[in-house]
C-alpha cells in the first residue's frame, strides 16, 4: 500500500510539472531513459554531444573562436576522443577577463540565469545558464537512485530558505507533498527545536542540507535523544563527506547518508548510489576529466578536474578547470547504472565558525559572503581565532568597490554574530593552502 501511495504521488507530481514545464519533464524521461544505456552506448552519446558542443562555438562564440585559434586548435582537429584532449582548457580568470564575450551569439546575457560563487577556493566567481539546459530534474533521477522521489516530503538545511510568501506559494505549488526549511546561518537550539517539531509532523522522505549544517542539527538531535524515523536518505552537498562524518549522521538519522558533487557552475557532477562505492559521473550531461598541468593522467591516479557541461549552450564551459583535485576510478558498481565512477572530491574544506555561546555557523554559509560582490573582491579567507574572535582577509579587484563591498559585508556580519564575537577585515593575499586549494574557513576552535 505505501508503494502504490508514492507512485500515485509521483504520477501526480509529474503530471502537474508538465502543465507548468513541458520541456522539464520531457528532459526528466530522457535522462532517466539514459540510465537503461550499456556504457558503450553512453560513451558514444558523451562522444557526440562533445563534437556538436565544438561545432557550436565555432561558429557562434567569440570566446573560444579567438581562444582556439590563439592555441592552434582548429575544428578539423577533433576527430576523436584522444583530440578532445588537445583543447586548451578553460581557466577562472578566463572567464573573470571575458564575461560577456563569453555568451553565445543567440542569448543576451541581461535575460541569462546566473550564478555567483565564493567557492572552495575563497574566489568569487560569476558565470550564466542555460534556461533550456536540464536543471532540478537532475535531481529527480538521483533521489530515484537513493529509493526516495522529488514528490515525497523533504526537509532542507541551506544557506538561502524561500521567503515566508514564497514558501506559501511552493506549498501550494507542491500540494501533497510538504516541504520545510532551515536557514543554515540560523542554527541556535530555538530554531533547531521549531524545525525539528515541523519536520516530526510532516515526516519527510528525505533531509538534504549542508554537511556543516547536517551536523550540527545531527548533534542536536542527538543531545535530545529525537529520532526522525521517516527519513529515507540524508542527502549532503556543498562540502567533502568524511566517512567517519558519514558513519556518525547514519546513526543519528538511521537512513544513508550520500553526496554529490557538483559546483554552482553545474550543480550536478557526480553523486553516489546506494552502494556507496565512489560517485557516478552523469556522463550524458557532463564530462570529466583529470589532469596534471594540461596532461591528462591515467585513471586512479589524482590530478585537476576539468569540467565540461554537455548542456550549456549559452555560457560554454569547456575543459573547465574547476579547482579541486580527484582520480576517476577503474572499478564498477554493482548497482547495474550504466555510469562511472570517480572518488570522492576532498578539496572543498570548511569549519564550521564557532559562537561563544555554545552555537555555530557552518563553513559553507562563510564562502558566499562575497557572491554579491565578484567583480570587486578577487579572494577571502575567514579565520577565527581561539578566543572567538574573527578576521576576514580579502584580496581586492578593484580598490573603491571593493571597500564598499567590505562595507556590505561587515554590515551583515556584524548583524548577524552582534557584539559577541570581535569581527575585522584585513587586506591580505590570499595564497594559504591545503592539498591545492585554499582554506576558505579556518577556525582554531575546535568541537
Amino acid at each position: 500500500m505505501q508503494l502504490k501511495r508514492e507512485t500515485m504521488n509521483s504520477q501526480f507530481f509529474l503530471a502537474k510539472r508538465k502543465l507548468l514545464n513541458q520541456r522539464e519533464v520531457t528532459s526528466a524521461h530522457a535522462l532517466k531513459a539514459n540510465e537503461q544505456l550499456s556504457p558503450d552506448e553512453l560513451a558514444s552519446l558523451n562522444w557526440e554531444k562533445r563534437k556538436e558542443l565544438i561545432r557550436f562555438v565555432f561558429s557562434h562564440n567569440v570566446f573560444y573562436q579567438k581562444k582556439y585559434k590563439a592555441a592552434g586548435f582548429e575544428l578539423g582537429d577533433l576527430k576523436s576522443p584522444e583530440d578532445f584532449e588537445k583543447i586548451p582548457p578553460l581557466e577562472k580568470q578566463e572567464i573573470r577577463d571575458n564575461l560577456e564575450s563569453m555568451v553565445s551569439h543567440g542569448f543576451n546575457a541581461s535575460s541569462l540565469p546566473s550564478s555567483t560563487t565564493g567557492g572552495s577556493t575563497g574566489v568569487p566567481l560569476k558565470t550564466y545558464c542555460d534556461p533550456s539546459a536540464p536543471g532540478s530534474e537532475i535531481s529527480w533521477r538521483t533521489l530515484n537512485w537513493w529509493g526516495t522521489d522529488i514528490s515525497e516530503n523533504s526537509a532542507y538545511l541551506y544557506r538561502a530558505i524561500p521567503s515566508a510568501k514564497s514558501q506559501m506559494m511552493q506549498r501550494v505549488f507542491l500540494w501533497p507533498s510538504k516541504r520545510n526549511w532551515l536557514a543554515a546561518q540560523d542554527m541556535d537550539e530555538a530554531s533547531m527545536e521549531l524545525f525539528y517539531r515541523q519536520v516530526s509532523k510532516s515526516k519527510p522522505n528525505y533531509l538534504i542540507g549542508y554537511v556543516g549544517a547536517i551536523d550540527i542539527f545531527a548533534g542536536f538531535m542527538e543531545k535530545y535523544n529525537y529520532q526522525l524515523d521517516s527519513v529515507k536518505a540524508v542527502w549532503t552537498t556543498s562540502a567533502p563527506l568524511p566517512e567517519g562524518k558519514r558513519a556518525y549522521l547514519q546513526s543519528v538519522f538511521n537512513a544513508p547518508t550520500l553526496t554529490q558533487y557538483g559546483s554552482c557552475e553545474f550543480y550536478w557532477v557526480a553523486a553516489e548510489c546506494l552502494k556507496q562505492n565512489g560517485m557516478h559521473v552523469a556522463s550524458d550531461i557532463r564530462h570529466v576529466e583529470v589532469v596534471e598541468g594540461n596532461e591528462p593522467v591515467p585513471v586512479e591516479e589524482f590530478g585537476d578536474l576539468l569540467i565540461t557541461d554537455l548542456c550549456n549552450h549559452a555560457f560554454p564551459l569547456i575543459r573547465y578547470r574547476l579547482g579541486d583535485r580527484g582520480r576517476l576510478l577503474k572499478k564498477s558498481c554493482s548497482c547495474g547504472l550504466p555510469f562511472g565512477l570517480m572518488d570522492y572530491v576532498k578539496g572543498r574544506i570548511s569549519d564550521k565558525i564557532h559562537l561563544p555561546d555554545g552555537g555555530a555557523i557552518p563553513g559553507e554559509y562563510w564562502t558566499t559572503i562575497f557572491d554579491d560582490h565578484t567583480d570587486s573582491v578577487k579572494s577571502f579567507q575567514v579565520h577565527q581565532f581561539a578566543d572567538y574572535s574573527i578576521t576576514v582577509y580579502y584580496e581586492s579587484l578593484q580598490q573603491e568597490s571593493c571597500a564598499k563591498a567590505v562595507a556590505a559585508v561587515r554590515a551583515k556580519l556584524t548583524a548577524k554574530l552582534g557584539s559577541a564575537v570581535s569581527l575585522k577585515f584585513e587586506p591580505k593575499k590570499i595564497n594559504v593552502n591545503d592539498n591545492g586549494k585554499t582554506r576558505f574557513v579556518v577556525s582554531e576552535i575546535r568541537s
